[in-house]
């Protein structure tokens, strides 16, 4: 995990990264500290990129898919970050030899399997009684309980409007055709392992929840963050544009613009803070109270209410039935919105709004310095409590302006500077 965040007013954007990054394997996690996270994606203009989440497209290491790109790049600008965006995307569709047939076909069944395991594993946690005492009982409640979350995450992600640009047009024949044999290896390593027979129906639906989220907006499966940010020849003002990427799928990249994390700084909108990957800290410092603290509340609140109503209900007795019926019928959760909603309302007036004030006037210094503190208070927190340290070692910080490009202000080298005066030298050649 990680945690990135772009500061944005109208004299620059500052974005920061830690190095922190968690690889598994049969033997357990482990973290190291020295990923790179930010990058300039032009030498020559003032646009950067940061990641999070998957460090690789497929098997290719972002990093050198972007560092290749920026080279094939050179000296050419675009109006707008948007167009940045798009060519990078395009380059990546024309750029095929990071993804082969077969490749696309492994990582595709690694996608439904991953699905599919966690369906099995929320299946297993709720009912730890089916795999305790296995039974020929226990197998036909386990293939119950299957079809009931197969059901759900079909009308779930199957009745979406919109999809991945390039899986609109992606029908389930398309896909059924192309998937091929994946689902019956699936069948065989997870079910008739097992002794539980998959009726060819379940079969059918468990193609159809995996091709209804492969076609989704959205962030349950692996994926990578592409945070674009800078400034297009014809804006003034700084742009950040969010991308989730994650496979490519039948010769479609399975993408999508994460439009409701992007911010575009403009004469009615002065400031903005977007947090990305662990974002508990920064958001606690932009709302004024901790996120998980907040749903607490909220939970709690409606319980009392709940209580609340079982308390008249209890003090009326049986001497008016028809009362006791009206508030039996009462629907708290309307109550509990409009709590919510007041709860909010206090937040953006309070801590939020005050808070884009005083980002909208930084300096350049500043927005850096406040840019790093964020990420910084986000490894103490980890640092000093219980929990994984999966945000650490280096602050990575830029700041990307309209007049003087992309800045590093702090940034980690894996060689001594004074060793390689050629890599400097070399720098800006095309």
């Amino acid at each position: 995990m990680t945690a990135v965040v772009g500061i944005l007013n109208k004299h620059a954007v500052a974005i920061a990264a830690d190095s922190a990054v968690t690889i598994g394997g049969n033997g357990g996690r482990k973290i190291f500290n020295k990923a790179n996270k930010v990058f300039a994606l032009s030498k020559q203009h003032p646009v950067g990129v940061m990641i999070y989440n998957s460090a690789s497209f497929m098997t290719t290491p972002w990093e050198t898919i972007i560092k290749v790109y920026r080279k094939q790049l050179g000296s050419t600008s675009f109006s707008t970050l948007k167009e940045y965006e798009q060519n990078f995307i395009a380059f990546l569709r024309a750029k095929n030899f990071y993804t082969d047939d077969e490749m696309q076909i492994a990582f595709l069944e690694n996608f439904a399997l991953d699905i599919i395991n966690s369906i099995i594993e929320d299946i297993v946690q709720q009912h730890t009684e089916l795999i305790e005492n296995p039974s020929t009982v226990g197998r036909q409640q386990f293939l119950i309980k299957l079809e009931e979350k197969l059901d759900t995450l079909i009308l779930q992600w199957g009745g979406l409007k919109e999809f991945c640009p390039e899986f609109v047009d992606y029908t389930i024949d398309m896909f059924t055709e192309y998937s091929g044999q994946i689902f019956e290896k699936i069948k065989q390593l997870r079910f008739t392992k097992n002794e539980i027979i998959i009726a060819p129906e379940l079969l059918e639906k468990m193609k159809i929840a995996v091709y209804s989220i492969l076609r989704a907006k959205e962030e349950r499966t692996n994926f990578t963050g592409l945070i674009f940010t800078g400034f297009g020849e014809d804006e003034i003002y700084p742009q950040l544009i969010p991308i989730n990427i994650s496979i490519v799928v039948d010769n479609r990249l399975r993408f999508y613009v994460n439009e409701n994390r992007s911010a575009s700084i403009s004469n009615s909108n002065n400031g903005a803070v977007c947090p990305f990957a662990q974002t508990d800290v920064i958001d606690t410092i932009l709302t004024g109270i901790d996120p998980s603290l907040d749903d607490i509340y909220l939970n709690n609140f409606h319980a009392l209410f709940e209580r609340y109503n079982q308390a008249i209900i209890e003090s009326i007795g049986g001497t008016n039935p028809l009362l006791i019926e009206q508030i039996q019928s009462l629907d708290t959760t309307v109550i509990v919105k409009e709590f919510n909603a007041l709860n909010q309302q206090i937040k953006q007036e309070n801590h939020i709004i005050p808070l884009m004030n005083a980002v909208s006037n930084l300096a350049k210094e500043d927005l850096s310095e406040m840019a790093e503190s964020l990420i910084y208070l986000t490894y103490l927190k980890r640092r000093i409590t219980f929990a994984e340290e999966s945000v650490g070692g280096p602050v990575d910080v830029a700041v990307i302006s309209k007049g003087d490009g992309f800045v590093w202000i702090k940034r980690k080298h894996y060689f001594r500077a004074e060793l390689n005066q050629h890599f400097f030298e070399n720098y800006f050649k095309i």
